[in-house]
């Protein structure tokens, strides 16, 4: 036990002798309380469980306590209101960690939930937060949540430091990249087929974003749009994990859109075949939608074609091959997922055509629907 109170004083010129007393109730009294309970009720293998336990969760406080005393953090909240606005995210589990905690009550949460816009909300949150001292709570429920990068924010008070790493928010030219390209984007990106599972498997985005963004009512386009205003919010190696997801899953050509345009550099400049399609492509399958949907088969041989290399992926193959689907459906289904697809995939796709006697379908495509 001795041990414990000595290491709080060797921090004590990081987090400020004034929260020692936040450190002895968080930490120590626990331990204390549990040493002299009767340890024969529960066993000791429980007991040693729960000073397990307590020892974790007073890490973690005292972490969080490193971020700068009281005055200081309220300063850097004050001076930062702007810029976190913009790069915190309020939705999908920040508020009601921050009732639990006691740093928001339901009243305040219904009138932050009823701004129309997320830096809306990012701003009433942050009123709150200055208005009734609940700091330490906010910078709790943040890294609960997982936004290390917002608490890197208010340390450094808008400044990098190389201990940071890659949970800093994403550079200005980067939200730009996707801002300024956002319907490209939208219109190339595929959310749904791998990807969602894929980045809350590597605990990208958690369960609350995950289930918003697979909402079955919503268009694609729709799908996309919402993903990339989340996206605009991740630290920087959620970024970077998310363009490898991206290359993955065969969309290699949206991770270089977001990855490498700069202002006034058009991605059509380069011949790569990982860019997406021009928009005279795009516009055939448009045109001529209703006559490819009554014409191209895609039940019978394409869709296995096309997965043995690796145009699609296994979940593309289990949406499309839905026993309950009508062909007209699975053909629909089928043009959406082509529309956004890179130069690469596209002309596979028009191989396979060929390779199951779909010659005329892959002329189609291939001449701007003049046969």
């Amino acid at each position: 036990m001795l041990c414990i109170p000595l290491m709080l004083y060797s921090m004590s010129p990081m987090v400020g002798l004034e929260y020692l007393d936040d450190c002895f109730f968080t930490l120590i009294c626990p331990l204390i309380i549990l040493l002299l309970s009767n340890q024969s009720l529960e066993g000791r293998s429980v007991v040693r469980k729960k000073k397990r336990r307590i020892l974790y969760e007073g890490h973690r406080k005292l972490r969080l306590l490193h971020v700068q005393n009281r005055n200081d953090i309220s300063s850097k909240i004050k001076d930062q209101r702007g810029k976190l606005a913009e790069i915190m995210e309020p939705d999908f589990g920040l508020l009601p960690k921050l009732i639990s905690s006691g740093g928001l009550n339901l009243n305040e949460k219904e009138k932050i939930e009823a701004e129309a816009t997320r830096s809306g909300r990012s701003k009433r949150l942050l009123d709150l937060i200055l208005a009734n001292g609940k700091h330490h709570e906010f910078i709790a429920a943040l890294w609960d949540s997982g936004q290390i990068h917002v608490i890197n924010w208010i340390r450094g008070n808008g400044v990098y430091s190389p201990e940071y790493g890659s949970d800093w928010p994403l550079e200005d030219r980067e939200i730009k990249v996707i801002d300024r390209n956002f319907d490209k984007l939208s219109s190339n990106l595929v959310t749904a087929h791998g990807l969602l599972e894929k980045l809350f498997s590597n605990g990208i985005i958690n369960y609350e974003q995950m289930e918003f963004l697979k909402n079955e009512t919503k268009h694609s386009f729709k799908h996309s749009e919402d993903f990339l205003s989340i996206l605009r919010r991740f630290s920087r190696g959620y970024f970077s994990l998310t363009l490898e997801c991206l290359r993955e899953l065969n969309q290699d050509h949206v991770a270089r859109m977001m990855e490498e345009l700069e202002e006034g550099e058009d991605y059509n400049s380069d011949n790569g075949s990982d860019l997406p399609l021009e928009r005279e492509q795009i516009e055939v399958i448009d045109r001529k939608y209703d006559w490819l949907i009554h014409n191209i088969d895609v039940a019978h041989g394409l869709l296995d074609k096309l997965l043995s290399k690796n145009v699609i992926n296994f979940q593309m193959m289990e949406f499309l091959n839905i026993e309950t689907k009508t062909s007209f459906k699975r053909n629909e289904d089928f043009l959406g997922i082509l529309r956004r697809f890179s130069h690469n995939s596209f002309s596979l796709t028009v191989k396979c055509l060929r390779e199951s006697n779909q010659d005329h379908i892959a002329e189609l495509l291939e001449k701007g629907g003049r046969f």
